[in-house]
């Protein structure tokens, strides 16, 4: 690390700024941004790290002041790579992360035992129409069909999925914190990756002799058991070879058992046969001529303590494939061979890592967690949706989503003359009813294409990347945060079925059948409020009332284009005095929009607050700065459905023969797509 001095200036209107000067080379850069209570830091030496010029971490007295992963002024939005030579698509893309967490003014949460004059309670009526088809499952099967949300046969939108949608939203509008996030670690295997993954992977895998064209491996073999409620490896240390896969072949008929893919056997005299899987791709198969023979440890062979992080870890690995052995729920029942290695975390811990055989997938160093930044996870402000959707230990939300229902227009139409004649009888019966029969909202079984969206271990994608050059890219080992919020592309809704009836007969388990809503469909529901001030209020009609062009995403099948709908929301102020005054004020719906406040002043309020904490003086429209641009060119139906019809939103060749994903190319952001 370099040393250098933190040099304390103070900007125009008494701003305080910090630069940092290097002692060996007597040049300046400015300070990441940081919290300076006063100006005592002046003068102070810091060790300063950087990687390619860009400062990633500073310590003072040995403790960690600033980290790029805290993502102050370290790797976010405007650092992510803009000149890709070979780009990424996907029917995905991410909306930037926010720099700092807007609190709500005061961290003012109100009682929840009184109705606040100065704030405002009262309901919003949505009225939805579907735009692509829509389909929200209900949970129940009816001959292996999906079911549409449908509480006593009727089609429904719950509001638990509007809740979260519209949560969704504010978190990026408000610019919140981002903590809806699973903390997992992700595994990977690079021995044969085309980007600097596999220098990664080899560094704790494989070492080169220097004599040799192939790697030695660094890993060592042993025998997983547990005890009591832990685990340990019983080491074999270097005590394993691989033998043909013939004589491993003639070592199982020998015990009178058959030989099988991702299995392990008991040899007596010799020790442990642990099979791995074929390889797939034919022109691969001359590489899987050898299957691994472990031997038994020895009487004073070293014990290693499996940590519980580790373990856990290894329980949470989302992407080992089911035909893998779950080594930890095989010791539960006798000892079970193994490889492993050890090695340190950056946080100076000793870890394990296991697999089943030698070349196994390892964790990353970083959780997923560890990407965040730090001040986005933690904050003591109140944001917006914590302050309106509740907080689960401390205080409850104060918005109610009801379920919205599906609505039938030729109702409650005045110009309708037939309901009122007397001599037609053609509605006597309920069952001829066409507004009863879910059957005409409902577009009919259809089987949608198989969903393959890369997972978080797609790194090109779900990291901020600085070069497309794979072998400078930033993996899960490295100091990169997220990209952000996972949003879906907008498409036209025409090309979600799947019509190869050969691939649905050859693949039927990885097929799904569904009953969606049609295009064309309105729904109406209500969301209640209490005691939200105009900021908190202005926030949720920001996050519903979309600019024109713009729609919303919702339900299941959002990478196929289902689930774009379109939301028209409408105020209403309940005067709470006037209730509790008359009988019959609000009764039957009979409230209308304030005339002291207006939807678009809400709105306003919020977005006038908003740009003065993220201090945005270039723009005086909240869709205008530079993060919300990424999201409003990803809500234009428009846009996507042009990217749709030149396929740049589509998902990427997994195929054997065309894997655009081993090319490690990476994701632009939404407004360079």
């Amino acid at each position: 690390m370099e040393k250098a001095k933190i040099i304390v200036l103070e900007a125009k209107e008494k701003k305080i700024i910090a630069e940092l000067l290097f002692i060996d080379t007597n040049k300046k850069m400015p300070f990441p941004e940081i919290k300076l209570d006063d100006v005592s830091m002046n003068e102070n030496e810091v060790e300063v790290e950087r990687n390619k010029g860009k400062i990633i971490k500073v310590v003072a007295d040995g403790k960690t002041i600033y980290s790029a992963g805290e993502g102050a002024a370290g790797l976010l939005h405007s650092d992510h790579v803009e000149i890709i030579k070979y780009a990424a698509h996907a029917p995905y893309n991410f909306i930037p992360l926010n720099k700092k967490v807007v609190g709500i003014r005061d961290n003012a949460i109100p009682d929840f035992d009184i109705y606040e004059e100065k704030r405002n309670t009262g309901w919003i009526e949505i009225e939805m129409e579907t735009i692509t088809p829509l389909f929200i499952k209900d949970g129940k099967e009816n001959n292996e069909t999906a079911i549409f949300f449908s509480p006593k046969g009727k089609p429904q939108i719950p509001g638990s999925s509007l809740r979260g949608m519209t949560r969704n939203l504010v978190e990026i509008l408000s610019f919140g914190k981002f903590i809806n996030f699973d903390d997992t670690r992700l595994y990977f295997r690079g021995l044969a990756d085309k980007s600097n993954l596999k220098k990664a992977y080899q560094q704790k895998m494989a070492s080169d002799d220097g004599k040799s064209k192939k790697s030695k491996g660094k890993f060592q073999a042993g025998v997983l058991r547990k005890r009591g409620l832990n685990y340990v490896i019983i080491s074999s240390g270097n005590n394993y070879k691989q033998i043909l896969k013939r004589d491993a072949q003639n070592q199982v008929k020998n015990l009178g058992e058959r030989y099988a893919e991702f299995n392990f056997y008991l040899l007596r005299e010799q020790g442990y046969l642990v099979v791995s899987g074929d390889m797939k791709n034919k022109k691969d198969m001359k590489n899987k001529k050898r299957d691994w023979l472990i031997g038994f440890p020895g009487v004073d062979a070293r014990e290693i303590q499996i940590s519980r992080e580790d373990v856990k870890n290894y329980n949470n690995d989302i992407t080992r494939a089911d035909t893998v052995p779950d080594l930890i729920k095989l010791a539960a029942k006798g000892d079970v061979p193994c490889f492993y290695v050890q090695w340190t975390d950056p946080n100076g811990k000793n870890r394990v890592s296991f697999g089943h055989t030698g070349m196994f997938r390892l964790p990353y160093e970083k959780s997923i967690g560890e990407h965040v930044p730090e001040n986005l996870k933690e904050s003591e402000k109140i944001d917006f949706p914590e302050a309106i959707f509740g907080n689960k230990t401390l205080f409850a939300g104060r918005v109610f989503f009801e379920d919205a229902l599906c609505k039938d227009d030729s109702k409650d139409d005045p110009k309708d003359d037939s309901k009122d004649d007397p001599k037609d009888d053609s509605k006597d019966d309920p069952k001829d009813d066409p507004k009863d029969d879910p059957k005409d909202v409902l577009m009919g079984t259809k089987t949608p294409k198989i969903l393959s969206s890369p997972n978080p271990t797609t790194f090109q994608h779900y990291l901020v990347q600085t070069s497309d050059n794979n072998q400078e890219l930033n993996h899960y080992n490295l100091n990169s945060p997220i990209r952000g919020y996972k949003q879906y592309w907008h498409k036209s809704g025409e090309n979600w079925i799947e019509n190869e009836e050969g691939s649905i007969k050859k693949h039927a388990s990885q097929y799904t059948k569904i009953n969606p809503v049609k295009p064309g469909i309105k729904f109406s529901g209500r969301i209640r409020f209490e005691n939200l001030s105009d900021e908190e209020l202005g926030a949720l009609l920001f996050a519903l009332d979309l600019p024109e062009g713009c729609l919303h995403k919702l339900g299941m099948g959002k990478p196929l284009g289902l689930g774009s709908i379109k939301i028209t929301p409408g105020l209403y102020i309940s005067d709470r005095k006037n209730r509790y005054k008359k009988l019959c004020s609000e009764w039957k719906n009979r409230i209308e929009a304030s005339d002291k406040i207006t939807t678009d002043e809400l709105k306003n309020s919020f977005q006038k607050y908003v740009l003065e904490q993220i201090n945005e003086t270039s723009t005086s429209k909240l869709w205008e700065t530079e993060r919300l641009k990424e999201l409003s060119i990803m809500l234009d139906y428009k846009k996507g459905f042009e990217l749709e019809e030149t396929n740049k939103i589509s998902y990427m060749s997994m195929q054997s023969n065309k894997n655009e994903f081993k090319e490690r190319y990476v994701l632009p952001l939404p407004t360079q797509v």
